[in-house]
């Protein structure tokens, strides 16, 4: 896949994870924090996506991008080892919270830190593509 390809593909993933931070906030405005859990989950993961494939790197799963994450942009250093962290919490928060009938209703609190981490975590990712050429300043993650 040529440069601009994947440059375009890059802009696809970081708007789909803008729209849900976007989604992640009005739920928390809504008191849904459920759904503000589950947008902000999905703000990482396309995030993480976006990164990956400026690497030319896809997965399929869930997983498997979250390990190509650590692997690829964690364990060389590339990213900090607390984004690694953030994508694993959201990931678990998501999950049982969508899938697991035992889980107690998540806490106020509890959606605004994911929600709060998956700010930092789209920030941060966005201020490495810009470093890489993946993306130009007027890319960046607006503040909506």
């Amino acid at each position: 896949m040529d440069v601009a390809t994947r440059r375009a593909y890059v802009r696809v993933r970081l708007a789909k994870a803008r729209d849900d931070l976007v989604t992640a906030r009005d739920d928390l405005g809504h008191g849904h924090w459920r759904g503000a859990i589950n947008r902000a989950y999905y703000t990482i993961f396309h995030t993480a996506s976006a990164a990956l494939l400026w690497h030319g790197t896809e997965r399929a799963r869930h997983s498997g991008v979250q390990s190509a994450f650590g692997e690829f942009l964690i364990k060389p250093g590339t990213i900090e080892a607390e984004y690694g962290r953030i994508y694993s919490q959201a990931r678990k928060a998501r999950e049982e919270h969508d899938y697991d009938l035992d889980v107690a209703w998540p806490s106020a609190e509890e959606a605004k830190q994911i929600v709060a981490d998956a700010e930092r975590f789209i920030t941060r990712v966005e201020r490495y593509l810009r470093e890489v050429g993946a993306i130009d300043a007027q890319h960046a993650t607006r503040n909506t």
